[in-house]
């Protein structure tokens, strides 16, 4: 999973390298909300499965 991380890091900072520091900026807070909101609907998700699966043990 680390190694994943890292690699998606570097690939977005190979593609960041092509644009100006201050659209870069804005690209990189961007996809900071992007990432956040779906991190969010993920966390969402597991509980919601965990949920369901309490349901089904009941």
């Amino acid at each position: 999973m680390e190694q994943t991380i890292e690699q998606l890091q570097n690939e977005i900072m190979n593609q960041i390298h092509r644009f100006g520091y201050q659209d870069a900026s804005l690209i990189l807070r961007e996809l900071e909300n992007f990432c956040g909101q779906q991190a969010d609907e993920a966390m969402k998700m597991e509980y919601e499965l965990a949920a369901m699966e309490d349901v089904f043990d009941e």
